[in-house]
């Protein structure tokens, strides 16, 4: 899958120039463009990532969007400028600032109780909600944890987002007063947005944060859009090769903490207007106060594994974004991860440069941070960044045989685990009933077992036969489900983690 045939991209300033090892300091915008284009042809033509987006603003402009891959590799559908992308938990930073900009608005406070934000919801016993925040969730500082909302919003979508925030009752203290990052926050946020405007968060979203920002290629859903357009996830196999893996997001589950699609220009878009302040193509589409407060810091990190992500130094968390810095220089970014897709947002806001990258499997996650720093370095007129860059790249390409071994030992440590099972599979079948989580069903499949849980579906190994137990995936993450038996006959219930499911009677309509 060479890079120069599945490439497109896309140079807003001028033709290439001199290049860029005959520059001197800090390199011209068409220059800095055409060397981060080179490392990403690079990237995808050593197979690191089966799909790679880069989008890179200076000063306002967007000065390259590059596509390079596949977006599909088993349909050999090639990723380019119209692709969209799925951009994780960069989704937090459009939902905190919704919930900014309506606080600037004088619509709500973000030091506003929960107990006037959202007066029908249940809380967990011994949680006093008037002193819990909008604040405190857009910061992670509720101290809470919680499974049921997360679950629901963005894997499963079995019970109503209208319901959420009854779940929230199922959340338990954490009983310590630590920033632990979760998508609970972001949740309740939406749900906020929701008490506050009747259209809801996904419509305000549409008219008054990407519309205004000329973002007009930005989804909180997968209907209605063509699936040939979506950069799909994609599995790394011992053999070397990628297989497309299943996009399990339904509208249901594109959610405010993580679940939107966009193409690079949008999302370069999202970068500009962030940076400057809320101004774009020249005109002011949001106000200087709103952007401020978004990125205005709320509380710092206290766990010392928050404080830095790969390269990059965190101080804490604003609405919607991660502040912190680069080399010493201020940086606000929002990155996200889902199954094997990545998403890298960044912005140094003095310099008036960002940086967007998504890759969809491999490698690619670490190359996205790669690139970004290439990017920086470059800007910054670093002697050493070209070097550094392509080293770090080198690093990436040498680990791939020891990547694929690992590949190769997992797979045949769960065919060891396919031992035979002193109980017919017919035992297993059934569905499960989670009052919070809703409904899992297993069902033969041939010689094997299969399962469904709302958005997430595939087959169910066995785990450890003499414990009676399976494993799933739920969108690439590996969950074991253990299964409890009557003497003789099917199985009563299932366990699920600390979530138990009970059997639902044939006929049931639950």
């Amino acid at each position: 899958m060479p890079a120069s045939r599945s490439a497109a991209f896309v140079l807003t300033l001028l033709t290439l120039g001199t290049p860029l090892a005959a520059q001197q300091g800090s390199p011209t915008p068409t220059a800095l463009a055409a060397a981060v284009d080179s490392l990403a042809r690079r990237v995808v033509a050593a197979q690191l990532t089966p799909a790679l987006g880069v989008a890179v603003v200076k000063i306002g402009k967007t000065i390259l969007v590059g596509a390079y891959g596949h977006a599909d590799v088993t349909k050999h559908i090639p990723a380019d400028t119209r692709t969209l992308w799925y951009v994780a938990s960069t989704s937090k930073s459009y939902t905190g600032f919704a919930a900014a900009l309506l606080a600037s608005e004088g619509v709500m406070g973000l030091d506003q109780s929960m107990t006037a934000l959202l007066p029908d919801a249940r809380w967990p016993a011994g949680v006093d909600a008037n002193a819990l925040t909008l604040a405190r969730f857009l910061s992670h500082t509720h101290f809470l944890t919680d499974n049921s909302v997360v679950m629901n919003a963005a894997f499963t979508g079995e019970i109503p987002e209208a319901r959420w925030p009854l779940l929230l009752q199922d959340a338990k203290p954490t009983g310590k007063q630590d920033l632990v990052y979760s998508n609970l926050g972001y949740n309740v946020a939406a749900m906020v947005i929701d008490a506050k405007r009747p259209e809801g968060w996904r419509r305000y979203l549409d008219s008054a944060v990407y519309r205004p920002a000329g973002m007009h290629e930005t989804y909180a859903r997968v209907s209605g859009l063509d699936p040939r357009r979506i950069a799909m996830p994609h599995e790394l196999r011992a053999d070397g090769r990628y297989a497309t893996s299943p996009f399990y997001k339904t509208d249901a589950t594109m959610n405010s903490a993580g679940g939107h699609l966009a193409t690079l220009g949008d999302l370069a878009r999202w970068v500009t207007v962030q940076m400057d302040g809320g101004v774009i193509d020249g005109r002011r589409v949001f106000s200087a106060a709103a952007v401020e407060l978004s990125q205005r810091l709320i509380a710092p990190h206290t766990l010392e594994r928050g404080r830095r992500f790969g390269p990059f130094d965190r101080e804490g968390w604003a609405a919607g974004w991660d502040i912190g810095s680069y080399r010493g220089e201020r940086m606000i970014s929002r990155f996200g991860g889902y199954m094997t897709i990545r998403s890298h947002l960044s912005f140094l806001p003095v310099r008036r440069i960002g940086v967007v990258v998504q890759a969809t499997g491999g490698d690619g996650p670490a190359a996205t941070d790669v690139l970004a720093q290439y990017a920086y370095d470059l800007e910054a007129g670093r002697p050493d960044a070209r070097s550094a860059a392509y080293a770090r790249i080198d690093s990436l390409i040498a680990q791939r045989s020891a990547t694929l071994r690992r590949i190769a030992e997992g797979d045949s440590v769960r065919r060891a685990r396919q031992l035979a099972m002193d109980r017919p599979f017919a035992d297993f079948a059934g569905a499960y009933h989670n009052p919070s989580l809703g409904t899992i069903t297993f069902t033969r499949d041939g010689s094997a077992l299969a399962f469904r849980w709302g958005a997430v579906y595939g087959p169910a190994e066995i785990f450890d036969a003499g414990k009676k137990q399976l494993r799933i995936e739920v969108a690439g993450t590996g969950t074991v489900v253990s299964f409890d038996f009557a003497e003789p006959g099917p199985a009563r219930s299932l366990r699920i983690g600390a979530d138990a499911f009970t059997r639902v009677a044939s006929g049931s309509n639950r």
